[in-house]
């Protein structure tokens, strides 16, 4: 008779921290086994409550987290065997260092405090990953298990989230823990309140405003603080510009949505100004909320910013780093804005100028894509948008209907994003539709994870652009470089056939009303169950 495995009567250091994790709340794993894992997946093995989700490689199961915490604003869970599969993890644990996503990445280590011992997988990865993350723990006792949980977990969400690596050396996690009980989970931090100070100083400068512009940026969305800023901009009468994190922090068919600062982008970000709204330069005031006035943003930091700015952030060392602030509140989005609000009471402004004067529509090779998938995707859709030039207009032409909507690697600019980004949102959200949009060379960096969309039972649609090449490099190349190209130019695979591969429908469209069309018939076979593969076809 074969031997079957039962959980052991004395719980592992393993299970514990499995049991700590159920505790937080956390229903989904994603990660890659490796070695000295092995105990941990053993007591995930006898856990029913948490599900384990397979990604392709370590790449993908941390991208598949950030996703999952981009879309619900929780703190997603990733396993990633240490050394190699940890430094497959770096690109996805640094994209959520960038944008402040909250990504607990859980490693194994081998059994000796020297990195140099001879175990296969050794490393330094807690010295690896000091500049792309918010902290690292080490446990090297059974019973220091919980604290160490609780310690990462508020890390990752304590001020301005951020995520967390943890480190359990195999033989720690195969001890047996004396702990009789799990001690009760320790509160959570609160928000923090600006100063009455800060606020009043605040409310002054911009009572002087007669031209106020709002710029709301990713920290309004980690905050929750969307209506709350919904309604400080009514009361202002103050257009609303977003940034590339904080493109969701007001509905797009808001009266007052302005949309990103810039109206069409270049390939690298630079000789932007003239390609700014004009509201920036008419503005005589400027309320920054959550805003980090990055390249990418600010066109290089060619943005023009009034002389009167107030800026709002969790993280003080992001004041005055660009543009000097004349006031600089320090603290939560959401209790910034509701203090602003209890000094701004009476009725709504109008608003001074139109947030959208008349403009020519940012096309792809002259094709409204972004119009296509506006008009073909319900309104609870969520978007994960990698980096590719279809990206980038969606960001300025497609109107996002909520918070957390459009997932975007904005700072760290990492290709290969979307598709596992769109996995993780998917297994958070099973009935609402998820849309993964990326180019050629970016599905070829993840493309192998529509084998976790099959397995793993994650029905996603995939929206390819088959142009060829590098476009966003490429067309820098032509800009700067007198169209000397060389790497830019791609020969993909038959994407239907690397479709049908893993079993994923493939349809095609060769302009905006066939890909309406296809992604409209994509969204029906995802409901009911099926991944899918659109290519559009622009050679």
């Amino acid at each position: 008779m074969a031997e079957t495995s039962s959980a052991p009567s004395v719980p592992t250091c393993a299970a514990v921290l499995i049991q700590r994790l159920k505790q937080y709340g956390v229903s989904v794993v994603f990660g890659y086994p490796g070695g000295p894992l092995a105990p941990l997946y053993d007591a995930l093995y006898h856990e029913p409550m948490i599900r384990h989700v397979l990604a392709r490689d370590e790449q993908g199961a941390c991208f598949m987290a950030d996703g999952y915490a981009r879309a619900t604003g929780k703190p997603c869970v990733c396993l990633a065997v240490c050394g190699p599969g940890v430094y497959n993890a770096v690109t996805p644990l640094a994209t959520a260092f960038a944008d402040s996503v909250p990504v607990l990445l859980i490693s194994g280590q081998v059994p000796s405090r020297d990195p140099r011992s001879g175990y296969y997988h050794e490393n330094d990865q807690l010295r690896v990953c000091e500049p792309i993350s918010k902290a690292r723990f080490r446990v090297e006792r059974a019973e220091d298990m919980p604290a160490a949980v609780d310690r990462a977990w508020q890390a990752m969400v304590t001020g301005r989230p951020g995520p967390v690596l943890l480190e359990v050396p195999g033989d720690v996690l195969r001890q047996p823990c004396s702990i009789p009980t799990l001690p009760p989970l320790p509160p959570l931090p609160g928000p923090v309140r600006p100063s009455e100070a800060d606020l009043e100083a605040a409310a002054a400068c911009i009572r002087s405003w007669q031209r106020p512009v709002i710029v709301a940026g990713g920290g309004v969305i980690s905050a929750s603080a969307t209506q709350e800023l919904q309604r400080l901009a009514e009361r202002l009468g103050a257009p609303v510009f977003h940034t590339l994190m904080g493109k969701t922090a007001i509905r797009g068919d808001h009266p007052l949505a302005a949309g990103l600062p810039w109206k069409e982008g270049t390939s690298d970000a630079t000789d932007m100004l003239s390609r700014m709204s004009p509201l920036l330069p008419a503005a005589d005031g400027m309320l920054a909320i959550g805003c980090r006035f990055t390249q990418v943003t600010t066109g290089t930091w060619a943005m023009p910013v009034p002389a009167s700015l107030v800026q709002v952030d969790i993280d003080p060392t992001e004041f005055h780093r660009h543009y000097r602030a004349t006031v600089a509140v320090a603290g939560d989005a959401r209790e910034a804005l509701r203090g602003l609000l209890e000094r701004f009471e009476g009725p709504d402004r109008p608003a001074w100028s139109d947030p959208r004067p008349p403009r020519q529509k940012w096309t792809v090779a002259g094709r409204d894509l972004a119009g296509a998938i506006r008009r073909a995707v319900p309104r609870d859709t969520i978007i994960a948008a990698d980096v590719t030039r279809l990206a980038y207009v969606m960001l300025v032409e497609y109107p996002a209907d909520g918070p957390r909507t459009f997932l975007h690697p904005a700072a760290a600019v990492s290709m290969g994003f979307a598709l596992p980004a769109a996995l993780g949102a998917r297994a958070a959200f099973a009935d609402r539709p998820i849309v993964a949009v990326m180019g050629d060379g970016g599905f070829q960096i993840t493309g192998m994870e529509l084998a976790t969309a099959v397995q793993e039972k994650l029905p996603v649609v995939v929206v390819v652009v088959n142009d060829k090449a590098l476009t966003l490099i490429k067309a820098l190349q032509h800009r700067k470089y007198g169209g000397r190209f060389l790497g830019v130019d791609l020969r993909n695979p038959d994407f239907g056939q690397l479709a049908a591969a893993f079993a994923v429908r493939h349809l095609t469209a060769d302009d905006e009303a066939g890909l309406e069309t296809s992604l409209r018939r994509a969204l029906d076979l995802a409901s009911a169950g099926e991944s899918v593969l659109v290519e559009m076809r622009l050679t």
